[in-house]
């Protein structure tokens, strides 16, 4: 069972890596040309979770609204730590898939190539963006968002 220091370190965590996909989806649509629908899709449903993150965080943290440890007993920690490991796949997937497309092959090292450089448009390989694969991650993304978002209406 995870306790709610480790889940809020997972939110924290997922909060970070949603910004920076959010952020490099936002300049491959803003700077490159011909970019697929399912891109800025991507980067929608990605900042639609960010606000409901920040609510988990804010349940963990006890803060806001009345919130309290008390709280998390009517969501079941392993629910809860199930849906955000879920978060954490997806993420991951969706995470390796921008930086295949963007020519970076060590995601630890794209973060700070994009902080630089940003998106070179002769970089950008949409070959290499499955759109099949990519409907399929927003979906996932999709049904998360759905999970956390009870979770968070029947505390």
């Amino acid at each position: 069972m995870g306790d709610p220091l480790s889940i809020a370190a997972s939110v924290t965590g997922l909060i970070t890596i949603s910004a920076q996909i959010v952020g490099m989806a936002k300049e491959l649509v803003d700077k490159v040309k011909d970019t697929p629908e399912t891109m800025v899709r991507v980067r929608e449903e990605v900042e639609s979770m960010e606000p409901i993150l920040c609510q988990v965080q804010l349940l963990l943290n006890g803060s806001g609204s009345g919130l309290s440890h008390a709280n998390l007993t009517v969501i079941s920690i392993h629910n809860l730590m199930a849906t955000l490991t879920s978060c954490v796949i997806v993420y991951s997937k969706l995470e390796k898939m921008v930086n295949e497309v963007c020519g970076f092959n060590d995601s630890s090292r794209s973060s700070a190539a994009w902080k630089r450089a940003g998106v070179i448009e002769g970089r950008v390989k949409w070959g290499q963006w499955r759109h099949e694969e990519v409907l399929g991650i927003i979906e996932d993304l999709q049904r998360q968002k759905s999970s956390l978002n009870l979770m968070l209406t029947i505390r």
